[in-house]
């Protein structure tokens, strides 16, 4: 394989182009003489003749003819390649592939993305909703750009974490139920109590809680979501452990618990892979998200 120079086929492309050194050195911005140096090189190099050199111009041999229809699609395909890069790096281009809970997406996520599509209309944003270690599996294997959980169920030397906010949480009832007679974590398992699944991160950390204060929690209804369990306990199914501002957000009339101990606020985390490096599109999203 020639190792040739790429400046000398743009010269070369420009000088068949015009077949003329004059317009090709207004062209290039160089003088007429370096053309020539160059040009003799690149056949030098490639070790044929290309031009026939004439008093009327620079005329292609038949060799450079072909030689020259080659080099042309080789330099739109880089002029292509320069142009799209470009628009992926103006954000008028892309795709952020992003891995979130539900609840996390509508409590969270939303307000970015429209303030974020408002900016850049041709950034596609797709978001895939699962449990938190199936999003960071496909976190580590490229599926996705960033995940947002809460918590961090991982010690994945991979996978980057980052705080970027917290969020309370607590049980919550309807006052056309229930009356606000709960006081410790002894009090609640006198109550039809709506929880979500032990494998979420929510449920884990709540059942460490009451643990610490030696109580287990025996819920009459597991749920995989916050919303359900903020839609069950508006009916008066029971009482809820939700995020309070998801609660609050959902419904007017749920009312928090008052527990004498505090549950510890949750950390909102977002994850990413270390070995792969965040589009233009995915480092400016986040970038949203921090504000």
């Amino acid at each position: 394989m020639i190792n040739v120079n790429l400046e000398l086929y743009r010269i070369f492309y420009i000088v068949a182009k015009y077949k003329h050194m004059t317009k090709a050195s207004e062209e290039l911005h160089i003088s007429q003489p370096a053309i020539s140096q160059s040009i003799k090189k690149l056949e030098n190099q490639l070790g044929g003749t290309l031009f026939l050199r004439s008093n009327k111009g620079m005329e292609l041999t038949e060799e450079g003819k072909m030689f020259y229809e080659y080099v042309k699609g080789a330099l739109e395909l880089i002029s292509n390649a320069e142009n799209e890069f470009t628009s992926f790096k103006n954000l008028t281009k892309g795709e952020i592939k992003i891995g979130c809970s539900t609840t996390l997406t509508k409590l969270f996520l939303l307000d970015s993305i429209k303030e974020f599509h408002s900016d850049y209309p041709g950034i596609n944003i797709s978001i895939q909703n699962d449990l938190t270690h199936h999003l960071i599996d496909d976190l580590k294997l490229g599926k996705l750009d960033f995940v947002l959980f809460n918590e961090s169920p991982t010690k994945e030397k991979n996978v980057n974490l980052e705080k970027l906010q917290e969020l309370r949480q607590g049980f919550v009832y309807h006052p056309d139920f229930y009356k606000d007679d709960i006081h410790t974590f002894e009090d609640l398992n006198r109550f039809p109590l709506i929880l979500q699944k032990k494998e979420s991160n929510s449920r884990k950390l709540l059942d460490f809680v009451a643990l610490q204060n030696q109580v287990q929690l025996n819920p009459t209804m597991e749920v995989v979501s916050q919303e359900l369990i903020v839609s069950f306990a508006n009916i008066g199914l029971g009482l809820g452990f939700v995020i309070l501002d998801l609660a609050k957000k959902s419904s007017e009339h749920l009312r928090e618990v008052k527990l004498n101990k505090k549950i510890p606020n949750i950390q909102v985390y977002l994850a990413t892979n270390k070995s792969v490096a965040l589009t233009f599109a995915a480092k400016s999203f986040i970038n949203y998200l921090r504000n």
